[in-house]
């Protein structure tokens, strides 16, 4: 039997790893610095006073407020309030937060910046685009970690590109520096994990190769194809099958871990243990809803508008 089915995988690291500086340090005309230095270019007002921080104490702070604007180099910030905490220096963000280096597009209604950790937290709201190749993401929360290159979207975060979704309870990407860039090595799903990917040798458009565990683990072969993607407990896969480029059917398979090996983005070798159960349906039941994966659900409409 000729297996002739594609699964693409978004490289989600880009999204957010080069928005967030570090190392911010108090400065006399910058509301937050670094070594390359955030300058703020407009606020409406600026004002001091005292103001429980993150942490729990009251401290010194310095607001700006009203059409908020930061810029450090290409990279650019707006909200509506920024207060720094002068102790701290943690850095507060409200207000219809948006961030862009001209590639990336980011946004959310509360941020965190802790310097001392060089961690950034994202709450409310968070969406997020790439422009070149419009990948999306919706989540309640993300984290972006820039000691440890590491990149978390939590709470129903889901990822949209073209005619492929990737959900779960949290997905988190890790980073690596490849050919002089930081590009996304690793993707971590976990709790609820599902992959779904639109068929491509189907004419109708309507049919949906599925994967889905309580772990997904991909790995993308010098950070951007795939490279092999791993599911570990309540792993199941769901894909189209195909003999001579004409539909077979509809492979079923589940176990303790699926792992999948690719060439050239395409499935290549699928191996199933622990458990292991699997069915072939007529092609008569491609299509057929009953014979989803648990948990297939397309959120096409809910992908963010810009």
């Amino acid at each position: 039997m000729n297996i002739r089915s594609k699964f693409l995988i978004v490289p989600l690291g880009l999204l957010l790893a080069t928005l967030v500086p570090a190392g911010p340090e108090p400065n006399h005309n910058t509301a937050c610095a670094q070594d390359k230095k955030i300058i703020l270019e407009r606020a409406d007002r600026l004002q001091g006073g005292e103001e429980r921080s993150p942490a729990g104490r009251i401290e010194q702070v310095r607001t700006v407020s009203g059409n908020v604007v930061f810029r450090q180099e290409n990279l650019l910030l707006r909200c509506d309030r920024a207060t720094e905490f002068l102790e701290s220096g943690t850095v507060k963000l409200r207000g219809d937060i948006f961030i862009t280096d001209g590639k990336i597009e980011v946004y959310c209604d509360n941020a965190l910046y802790f310097p001392d950790r060089k961690i950034a937290e994202l709450e409310k709201n968070v969406r997020s685009r790439t422009l070149e190749d419009d990948l999306r993401t919706k989540s309640k929360r993300a984290k972006i970690d820039n000691v440890n290159d590491r990149v978390w979207i939590f709470d129903d975060a889901v990822a949209w590109q073209d005619d492929r979704q990737l959900s779960g309870d949290s997905i988190m990407v890790q980073l690596a520096e490849i050919d002089g860039k930081k590009k996304a090595k690793h993707i971590v799903t976990s709790g609820k994990a599902f992959f779904a990917a639109r068929d491509t040798a189907d004419t109708s458009k309507e049919l949906y190769n599925q994967l889905s565990g309580r772990k997904m683990t991909i790995d993308l072969k010098d950070g951007s194809g795939v490279e092999g993607i791993r599911v570990e407990s309540q792993a199941r896969s769901l894909y189209h099958t195909y003999d001579g480029g004409e539909p077979s059917g509809v492979n079923y398979s589940s176990g303790n871990v699926i792992e999948m090996f690719f060439r050239e983005g395409k499935l290549h070798r699928i191996l199933v243990s622990g458990n292991v159960e699997g069915k072939q349906y007529p092609d008569r039941l491609r299509g057929a809803s009953d014979i989803n994966l648990p948990g297939f659900r397309l959120r096409f409409d809910e992908r963010p508008q810009f």
